[in-house]
């Protein structure tokens, strides 16, 4: 037996349609994100889930209630299962940040794992905060299935840490608004079970990659 663990991205932001860098400052879903969500939350109504547990950033808690009028799953909050925070780079788009801070922008682009964004964190720290908190829910969740909402480089973490990826190696896959991944997760053991479901997103053209 494992804990299951299913984790969907949140639905497309303003900051999303805009490029900025979010990291763990709050942008409201678009109209987009809205339907994006809605849609992923009638594909979830099909599966069963003991819990649900949601990033306590605002476009995740957003799309975790849209989701949880269909579920109606208790919901807890979760600091550590946050998006990655950048520091000085926040609310930026890459050509502001290029300009801006041009020397952290050149070793943010290297992707060193110990590089630490001035005022955020570096790689290295957010696969250990996102790791660490994925097995301990799966610890306190034993065998049960798990519904997390989350952020893009959260998923991004939990695939590098499945498929032992280095951390400075470029990500080579998608990680779209409102797909589901799913995970088996036993004692420290990582399977992958599903990625990047998008079939209730595809025909209503409603995808926004990361």
């Amino acid at each position: 037996m494992a804990t299951e663990i299913t984790v969907i991205r949140h639905g497309e932001t303003m900051w999303n349609l805009q490029k900025r860098i979010q990291g763990q400052r709050n942008s409201k879903l678009s109209e987009n994100g809205i339907l994006q969500a809605e849609l992923v939350a009638k594909a979830l109504a099909k599966r069963e889930f003991d819990v649900l547990v949601s990033s306590d950033l605002e476009r995740a808690v957003e799309t975790a209630k849209i989701i949880n009028k269909q579920l109606l799953l208790p919901h807890k909050y979760n600091l550590n299962l946050r998006e990655r925070s950048f520091g000085i780079f926040e609310g930026k788009n890459f050509a502001e940040i290029e300009e801006t801070y041009p020397v952290e922008y050149r070793r943010y682009k290297e992707r060193n794992p110990e590089f630490v964004v001035p005022g955020g964190e570096s790689i290295q720290q957010m696969y250990e905060r996102v790791t660490s908190e994925i097995e301990a829910i799966a610890r306190k969740f034993k065998d049960q299935k798990v519904l997390i909402v989350s952020h893009g480089l959260v998923l991004e973490m939990m695939m590098y840490r499945t498929f032992n990826i280095k951390l400075d190696e470029p990500r080579a896959f998608s990680i779209n608004n409102s797909s589901i991944s799913s995970f088996y997760i036993n004692e420290g053991n990582w399977f992958l079970k599903e990625w990047g479901v998008i079939e209730h997103l595809v025909s209503l053209n409603v995808l926004s990659e990361l």
